[in-house]
């Protein structure tokens, strides 16, 4: 008999950390940061955890012998990251680092290039990576497939197959264990540039007798009827019609965004300026195959960066490939370009000075929690201060809840549990009318399969 115990992503969008022991076997389905739970204890830069025994006496960390740092021998054989979001990878800081990391090669790519322009880890000591003029080491033992290739850990047969998220590197899983299979989703959706990859995945997962399916439902609530295709004609109309400097704010890591941006951008006859970390990421995915991504070369794309008295390594580097350009040098040229910019860039937007004409596009989700509300709105204060209206342009990385029906309709399992959500009762009534046994987790539950 087969288990799972969920030790996150209950009741809560994101801090996957999933169980799954066989007979011979134990793996983590992700082990992810809680930020949810985080807020209700801290609140960063100003009080954050520095340990992993604070996590766990404030139980956002399972209470498990043998797998952090200062434990003797490793109690689980790996831990299989779905991608590189920080609630499904972020606390792989805290566990000891013999404990394999399973992940697709453009997942690892990511997850480096994130620690060597900042950290997950409260200190070197919880380092996944780290880049100095000295140092150019991985900490822990990442062992990466590709898409349709096979893993086996132990009595586990795994069969990782590329999904479309707002993210480059992310998996949905086919999970054999004997005659048993579970299906783990990740976190996907079928809305963006490369649907496909998602639409392939739930038809291999089709093709088995799934007994259990383990799916994402975040956005059982609010979810907008759009496409990542809409996203790049919305903003070509709209920057069609501005005169002055546009700019616009999206995740950082988010590469279909960022395609999107730069097609609406070139198609006005303009160049794409993105952030310093931005390029150092396009930087280190230059190498990905799979990846379809301008390069940081191209003569339509332009680097923005602060100007700073002291640089890290990973900015050296970036600096000896391209010229990175500060706000003043932005300024001449500012009509013709489409600069990328988030809330911490604000201050730079001094030395633009935006002219007159000029407009702020945010394309990410709209604010969900006091804290996002506050931020919001000190985003909206500084539009104002440059006379920027601002307009919203967005699709989500996540499923929609018609869509998500059809996914669980095509895979057709005996079983299946919602996670990475904060209505399970709902998605339950919902997929009511589906001939599928609906269960949900608790957490620190265990499921027999």
């Amino acid at each position: 008999m087969n288990e799972i115990t969920f030790y996150g992503g209950v009741g809560e969008i994101g801090g996957n950390k999933i169980l799954l022991k066989s007979p011979e076997t134990k793996v983590f389905l992700d082990f992810g940061k809680s930020f949810g739970k985080e807020k209700f204890f801290y609140k960063e830069p100003y009080l954050s955890p520095r340990n992993e025994d604070q996590l766990l006496n404030l139980g956002l960390l399972p209470k498990i012998e043998g797998i952090y740092k200062d434990d003797l021998e490793p109690n689980v054989d790996g831990v299989i990251v779905s991608h590189p979001h920080l609630d499904h990878w972020g606390y792989t800081c805290y566990l000891d680092n013999r404990i394999p990391i399973y992940c697709g090669e453009d997942t690892k790519t990511v997850i480096v290039n994130y620690e060597q322009s900042s950290s997950a880890g409260p200190s070197k000591d919880y380092y996944l990576a780290h880049l100095t003029k000295n140092i150019d080491k991985e900490y822990k033992d990442f062992r990466t497939f590709t898409s349709g290739s096979r893993k086996t850990i132990g009595d586990i047969h795994i069969e990782p197959v590329n999904v479309n998220h707002s993210v480059p590197g992310a998996y949905g899983f086919i999970i054999r264990i004997g005659s048993k299979t579970l299906v783990y989703t990740g976190d996907f959706r079928v809305q963006g540039l490369e649907s496909k990859k998602s639409e392939e995945f739930l038809e291999k997962a089709s093709k088995t007798d799934v007994d259990l399916l383990i799916t994402e439902a975040t956005n059982i609530v609010g979810g907008q009827i759009s496409s990542e295709i809409e996203v790049e004609g919305k903003m070509e109309r709209l920057i069609s019609k501005t005169t002055g400097l546009v700019v616009v704010s999206f995740s950082l890591r988010d590469i279909e965004r960022l395609k999107s941006v730069y097609q609406a951008a070139i198609k006005n006859d303009r160049k794409i300026a993105v952030s310093s970390k931005q390029a150092y990421l396009l930087r280190s995915l230059r190498d990905e195959p799979k990846i379809d991504i301008f390069d940081i070369n191209d003569e339509d794309v332009l680097v923005f960066g602060k100007e700073k008295s002291r640089i890290s390594e990973w900015e050296r580097r970036l600096i000896d490939e391209v010229e990175v350009l500060n706000g003043k040098e932005i300024n001449p040229i500012q009509e013709d370009v489409v600069l990328v910019a988030s809330y911490y860039d604000m201050n730079e937007l001094m030395d633009v000075e935006p002219v007159s004409d000029s407009i702020f596009i945010l394309s990410q989700s709209e604010p969900f929690d006091e804290e996002g509300e506050i931020q919001y709105e000190k985003l909206l204060n500084w539009c104002e201060h440059y006379g920027l209206p601002q307009y919203q342009i967005h699709v989500s990385g996540h499923v929609l809840p018609h869509e998500l029906k059809k996914a669980i309709k095509t895979i057709d399992p005996d079983r299946v549990i919602p996670i990475h959500n904060e209505r399970p009762d709902l998605f339950k009534r919902y997929m009511s009318d589906l001939d599928i046994d609906i269960e949900l987790p608790m957490l620190n539950q265990t499921v027999k399969f």
